[in-house]
């Protein structure tokens, strides 16, 4: 706000407080209501707060999924294999986040998968064994 912003109003017209210094400082100065004060301050900057980003480990859960799924329907084991490599990828992505200070998401889901992914693997070789 400059001064002439200010000119011919009344006294009290614009409310007293901390506005843009009308030199062009970077610095706010203490209008009182009637003229300008000698105090300044530096320009007040709301602080935004502060959000953690979401991490996700998408590896680990679509691992998840296909073991399940493997658990029902494996044909020729390309749901196990998928499931097998889905859930390595997320664990390492989690041993990643956990080295980088972060939370290891998706770990239990990784391991999870891994074990339910052998256990459908083993089935499938199993029961077609008992085919032939």
């Amino acid at each position: 706000m400059s001064d002439e912003a200010y000119r011919g109003t009344t006294p009290g017209a614009v409310p007293q407080g901390w506005y843009p210094d009308p030199a062009g400082a970077p610095a706010e100065r203490w209008w009182d209501g009637a003229a300008w004060g000698h105090d300044t301050r530096p320009v007040s900057v709301l602080a935004q707060p502060l959000t953690a980003p979401v991490l996700t480990n998408r590896p680990a859960t679509v691992g998840l999924v296909l073991a399940v799924v493997a658990l029902l329907v494996n044909t020729f084991l390309v749901v196990t294999l998928a499931a097998l490599v889905l859930c390595a990828v997320g664990l390492n992505r989690a041993g990643r986040l956990a080295q980088a200070g972060y939370a290891p998401v998706g770990r239990r889901s990784a391991i999870v998968g891994l074990v339910l992914a052998v256990l459908a693997g083993a089935g499938t070789v199993l029961f077609k064994g008992l085919l032939l």
